[in-house]
């Protein structure tokens, strides 16, 4: 935001640090210190989410012809294909930039941590994945056919990649650099707000796994507070790695990069764990709950994702760009390998201790009247 009214502005390693960290910890604090707001705040993020996703679609869309710009052609949007990243391959290029995508959709299972906590988790929770995924899409296809169309100097915002380039876009379709700085308001908003309801999820997955002895300091984590009401331990832990990743982004960026890059690969594993089992079972161990796919076709969706993720995973691990050097080279293989073996060396410690999350009736007593 900042470089928008200085050109000139070089964004140094500590500069991000800095922004890292503050975003991080107030984040943070919010999910600790404020848990019985945080209902509240979440609805207020969907509204600002909403809101900011149609103020953008709008500006994109008017602006250009407001200030007499031409928008961008149809071949442009719908057809042009620009490879620049070294590989030969136009096919495996388009395979590797789903990557981006994998970003924006790759937690489709986040409202899935927080089941304890809602109503009729049997019914609710594949409703909500369900329209996270509808509206992620609508809204995304909308945002990116405006955006597209309101480029008139792909050049420039090619050379903006190494910093922000949507920064250029925006200034490109709002006709100022005032302008740019509004929209690039709204995104940093909906990413701080994000980042509350990320802390929500992974500090209650750290606690989840802390309750069944599955994680190292688990008698710590497994800890809720008595008056706050929440993981606070498991959350503060999550803040104090994600802390130490900022460390290591000032320390060596490729590095960091590894470590960040391997986000997506390390997700789709855990739904390859979760899916291939009850493929090769047959489905024999599951339940059948209220949104439920008979025969083949259950099966047949099943194959059909483990297939993909598989797929998915190999060319994830693959260089970004060619030619390659120590600095561009893509590590998340190295990182999912040696992670892989940590948390494998780890199962043979603790696997007489570990028990995993044990099976209850929909229509059992334990069970809250209200959470069947």
């Amino acid at each position: 935001m900042y470089g928008l009214f200085h050109p000139d502005y070089q964004p140094e390693t500590w500069h991000a640090f800095i922004g890292y960290l503050v975003a991080t910890w107030a984040t943070c604090c919010v999910v600790l210190f404020f848990n019985r707001a945080l209902p509240v705040i979440e609805k207020i993020s969907m509204v600002i989410l909403a809101a900011g996703v149609f103020v953008t679609i709008v500006v994109c869309a008017i602006m250009p012809m407001a200030n007499g710009k031409p928008y961008a052609s149809n071949n442009f949007v719908w057809q042009d294909w620009q490879n620049k990243t070294g590989w030969s391959s136009n096919g495996f290029v388009f395979a590797a930039g789903m990557l981006n995508g994998a970003y924006a959709i790759g937690t489709p299972d986040v409202v899935t941590h927080i089941a304890e906590e809602v109503p009729r988790p049997g019914r609710n929770i594949p409703k909500a994945i369900l329209f996270q995924n509808l509206i992620g899409f609508l809204t995304t296809l909308l945002y990116l056919i405006a955006m597209f169309y309101a480029v008139d100097d792909f050049d420039a915002v090619v050379q903006m990649s190494a910093s922000f380039p949507l920064t250029e876009i925006y200034r490109q379709a709002a006709g100022s650099a005032g302008g740019a700085f509004g929209l690039v308001i709204v995104v940093f908003l909906s990413s701080f707000l994000n980042l509350i309801g990320g802390y929500i999820n992974i500090g209650r997955t750290l606690w989840t796994l802390s309750r069944d002895d599955a994680v190292p300091f688990s008698s710590f984590t497994s800890q809720i507070h008595p008056t706050r009401c929440n993981p606070f331990n498991a959350t503060l832990v999550c803040g104090i790695v994600s802390t130490l990743l900022a460390c290591v982004f000032v320390a060596n960026v490729t590095a960091f990069n590894a470590f960040v890059g391997s986000f997506v690969i390390f997700t789709t594993l855990s739904y390859l764990a979760a899916i291939l089992p009850h493929l090769l079972s047959r489905r024999s161990n599951v339940e059948p709950g209220e949104f439920w796919m008979t025969g083949w076709l259950g099966l047949s969706v099943h194959a059909v994702s483990c297939l993909y993720i598989m797929a998915s995973i190999v060319i994830f691990c693959f260089p970004f760009a060619f030619p390659v050097d120590a600095a561009s080279m893509n590590y998340a293989s190295l990182i999912t390998g040696g992670l892989s073996v940590f948390i494998a060396g780890w199962w043979f410690v603790q696997k007489g201790k570990y028990e995993g999350p044990k099976f209850v009736a929909r229509n059992s007593t334990l069970l809250a009247k209200d959470a069947i």
